[in-house]
């Protein structure tokens, strides 16, 4: 009895712990989970206009979620937290009635992206701190997040098989809205809060470390490998394309885009071994991605021209990145991972801006027109 005490005991201790530190974001997500176990359980019966305002409440609040922690990481000031809730008024203003559309929903999550992104550069942009610090916090952000989700999905299977053998020995039946209800619980409340608590409290601690041999192995052996198979089969296409002369009309968006995060993701995990002796591996992996660049802004050009940049505004705003992240990192000694971080969410944030996106086009119309 004494140690089912202390184990609450210890518990309750880490849940206010974790709400001292996020108590905004801890709020949020206990909201949402509320609100769609809601829904989950009335199902058809409510009424439409509280529907309307739960979607749009949970699009908010779960944004909440992401905002209010990446706000603290970048300052623990009190206004901070009020602008927070303002963005999220002013979300909840702009959105439409009817949020469950494909783009409503896709514009979402990439907001959320980039805040998950910035929750790997807001605690070092008053801070000095090497790319090694840096890669070190993204590791054990990433790896929180992956042990959050599969604790989670363990937790479901453990309630999942105990019904089972409930229904089969004691011919108790479980609704299925209670499996997805549950399932939201343990989603919602329990991945969301042990990934705040696992998150470092003091970011200036957090160690240098070297590979162990398992990472040893998969970054120069498996990981580099793969960058490498990659980069011969993408730049021979394109060879291949100028060749043909069908540049205007084979389209390497994506491909373009997988070899940039793989490059990048190549050059990063190389962090803790970096070294004098492979300077000139830096300067492949990073010449590529702007010789990629200048690939990219031809086709883009050629392309616009049997239909409009508005049809290439996407990845004319990525091209524009990728000669931006390349150049730094190139001519720059002392790159920072943290401004290759918050250039991505910014340059996420900068595709979802409508009104931007009209402004730019207007200026290549008239620039186009110009040059004609």
């Amino acid at each position: 009895m004494y140690f089912f005490f202390k184990t609450i005991d210890r518990w309750s201790y880490k849940v206010l712990e974790v709400f001292k530190r996020f108590p905004l974001a801890v709020l949020s997500s206990f909201m949402v989970t509320i609100i769609l176990a809601i829904l989950v359980e009335v199902g058809d019966k409510i009424d439409a206009p509280f529907v309307v305002i739960s979607n749009k409440l949970i699009l908010v609040l779960s944004l909440g979620i992401f905002l209010f922690p990446a706000l603290h990481l970048l300052s623990k000031k009190l206004w901070f937290k009020l602008v927070g809730v303002g963005l999220l008024a002013l979300y909840f203003y702009y959105l439409p009635l009817n949020v469950l559309n494909s783009t409503t929903i896709t514009h979402h999550f990439l907001l959320i992206f980039a805040l998950c992104f910035m929750f790997l550069w807001a605690p070092f942009m008053d801070i000095k701190i090497s790319n090694q610090n840096i890669w070190e916090w993204t590791q054990t952000i990433i790896q929180n997040l992956l042990v959050s989700l599969l604790l989670s999905l363990v937790f479901f299977m453990i309630f999942y098989i105990t019904m089972y053998a409930v229904e089969k020995l004691f011919l108790f039946t479980l609704d299925e809205r209670h499996y997805i209800q549950f399932g939201l619980f343990v989603l919602g409340i329990f991945a969301v809060s042990y990934f705040f608590y696992k998150m470092p409290k003091y970011i200036m601690l957090v160690q240098k470390n070297k590979y162990a041999e398992i990472g040893l192995v998969f970054t120069k052996y498996i990981l580099t490998p793969s960058f490498f198979i990659y980069f011969l089969l993408l730049f021979a296409y394109i060879i291949k394309i100028i060749l043909e002369k069908s540049y205007g009309e084979v389209n390497i968006d994506l491909l373009a885009v997988g070899y940039t995060f793989i490059a990048i993701g190549t050059y990063m995990h190389w962090t803790p071994i970096w070294d004098d002796a492979n300077k000139k591996f830096r300067v492949f992996i990073w010449g590529s991605l702007f010789v990629l660049s200048i690939v990219l802004a031809l086709s883009i050009y050629v392309r616009s021209l049997a239909t409009s940049l508005d049809d290439h505004y996407l990845i004319s705003l990525f091209t524009f990145w990728l000669v931006f992240i390349s150049l730094y990192f190139l001519f720059i000694k002392k790159a920072s991972y943290k401004w290759l971080f918050f250039s991505i969410s910014l340059l996420i944030v900068i595709s979802q801006s409508q009104q931007l996106i009209d402004v730019s086009l207007e200026l290549y119309e008239k620039g186009v027109s110009f040059l004609e």
